[in-house]
């Protein structure tokens, strides 16, 4: 029994749902396991994924904290699927976040890395900088800028190529596919994304911010395991 059979079984509770909550032991009873880092979108293009979720506990989401240790056993996990969420957590943080992920994929399991590229000029142009054109705050992202830093949940860091592959080879990772990116020249870089293994939502294929002129708007990253 998979995860999307899990969840189907709880929408069959009808009026039930609202009280019913997937937990990890669900999962752990579950053949296939997708994991989402934060709150499902809810537009019917996430269906398989259960939520990590630092509010919501229900049919779809498991309330737990994706800096701390997943109560699941080695090797469980399909695929992993992390979207605009590692921004929000400081990079020194970040290696141990993706050993645990690396820990609970299965072998040839995927974890599927988007994050905002601050070399596309929609995200740079809005970001605050300093007078050396340092980026310093990016109020679409969230939070706020006081006393020089980023506080109550913004992005406390402006991911770029180079910036995310250093994390990367931080990670037990070896076999990692960049997909969307924008090189250190600030080339874009648009190889073709399977978006059967999770959806991406910031990119040329889904956002029409970066259509005219095709370019990358995130970071897409697959690491398999």
């Amino acid at each position: 029994m998979n995860s999307t059979t899990v969840l189907k079984r709880l929408l069959l509770k009808g009026k039930n749902l609202i009280s019913k909550k997937i937990t990890f032991a669900d999962l752990q009873a579950a053949e296939a396991i997708y994991l989402y880092a934060g709150d499902v979108p809810q537009n019917g293009l996430y269906k398989k994924f259960v939520g990590l979720s630092l509010s919501q506990s229900n049919a779809q989401h498991i309330r737990h904290d994706v800096t701390q240790k997943l109560p699941l056993e080695d090797s469980c996990v399909d695929i992993y699927q992390s979207e605009d969420v590692f921004e929000h957590i400081e990079p020194q943080n970040l290696p141990s976040i993706l050993a645990e992920i690396y820990r609970v994929l299965k072998p040839g399991g995927i974890f599927r890395l988007a994050l905002p590229d601050y070399r596309c000029n929609i995200l740079h142009a809005r970001t605050v900088k300093n007078e050396q054109g340092e980026l310093l705050f990016d109020p679409g992202g969230g939070g706020e800028f006081i006393d020089g830093k980023v506080i109550n949940g913004g992005h406390v860091w402006f991911p770029c190529y180079e910036t995310v592959r250093e994390i990367l080879r931080q990670s037990p990772f070896t076999d990692i596919r960049f997909y969307h990116y924008y090189d250190e020249a600030g080339n874009g870089v648009t190889e073709p994304i399977d978006y059967s293994i999770g959806h991406v939502m910031r990119t040329p294929d889904h956002d029409k911010r970066v259509q005219d002129p095709y370019r990358p708007m995130s970071l897409v990253v697959d690491c398999v395991k």
